[in-house]
């Protein structure tokens, strides 16, 4: 076979890849770009959508509902990454060493990341509720509170409790990939730094981050594009409640696309929340090319 039949038949073999990403991607992306410039609604869905230019974009940053939803959604993504990250890698560093036990420990570690988050938003729904959650009843038991907390009902708290949730369900997915990455680091070196009497803490800020570094910003970006994009466990927990001071940006985009019917103002929602996701994933992607540069 010549080098041009072997170039053909490559191409051949990329059509159906090329067919899904066309179908699944490329269209729905453009289709929804295409409805954020238009007045598009349910309730006149007969009549066809009506081209009005940056209308819904006026009006979405004039709205002050996505404002509140947007400064949430930063604000979760912010503290549920940094706690995740930390956390994900103290239960790396654990899940790396030797000892009698490892299997379990490591399995007990990674149990929340196998529940399903729907399943996982309930779980903590109830687990949080005022009258019967036992968080509630366990510091009720321990004189620690005498009227019981609105977890899911007062603004602050359903902060707290979402961002715990969340935490508890992803540490382990953090942990998986930074676990990934502590293998990669030689012992050869963290030998040789013990020798020249460089601590614990030494070795692991001057060795084990540096080398680890790479992967560990991809791992960041991928929660926090995730994280950005947060919808299931909220809707399940507080439902964007009380007062939408938990509802995501996502959440508020579902909620006028197929709530209200305002699928023209839906689309330009998601087209925002696809842009910022484009500026994160830029952002350390860069910094990840500088990083392997360096």
């Amino acid at each position: 076979m010549s080098n041009n039949q072997r170039t053909k038949m490559g191409y051949l073999f990329l059509i159906p890849t090329l067919i899904v990403f066309l179908v699944f991607i490329a269209y729905p992306v453009c289709s929804t770009i295409y409805l954020s410039f238009c007045n598009y609604r349910t309730q006149t869905i007969t009549q066809g959508a009506t081209f009005t230019g940056l209308s819904n974009y006026i009006k979405m940053f004039q709205d002050q509902e996505m404002w509140t939803s947007l400064v949430f959604t930063l604000k979760f993504t912010v503290v549920s990454v940094i706690l995740e990250t930390i956390l994900g890698m103290l239960c790396a560093i654990i899940m790396n060493r030797k000892f009698k036990g490892n299997g379990f420990v490591c399995a007990m570690i990674l149990i929340p990341w196998c529940i399903p988050t729907i399943v996982s938003g309930l779980m903590w729904s109830y687990i949080f509720a005022e009258s019967f959650g036992v968080v509630n009843y366990l510091l009720s038991v321990a004189n620690i509170i005498q009227d019981p907390i609105k977890w899911l009902s007062d603004g602050n708290w359903a902060f707290v409790s979402v961002i715990y949730a969340d935490v508890w369900k992803t540490v382990p997915y953090m942990s998986l990939l930074l676990l990934s990455a502590l293998k990669t680091v030689s012992n050869d070196y963290l030998e040789a730094a013990s020798l020249d009497g460089a601590g614990k803490a030494r070795r692991f800020f001057s060795i084990v981050l540096p080398n680890i570094r790479p992967v560990m910003m991809v791992a960041i970006m991928f929660r926090t594009i995730q994280s950005f994009r947060i919808y299931d466990l909220i809707r399940v927990m507080t439902n964007g409640g009380p007062q939408g001071s938990t509802k995501s940006l996502t959440m508020y985009a579902m909620e006028q696309y197929f709530t209200y019917g305002n699928m023209g103002y839906g689309a330009a929602l998601a087209v925002l929340t696809f842009v910022i996701s484009l500026i994160i994933a830029a952002f350390f992607q860069e910094g990840v090319k500088n990083k392997l540069e360096v």
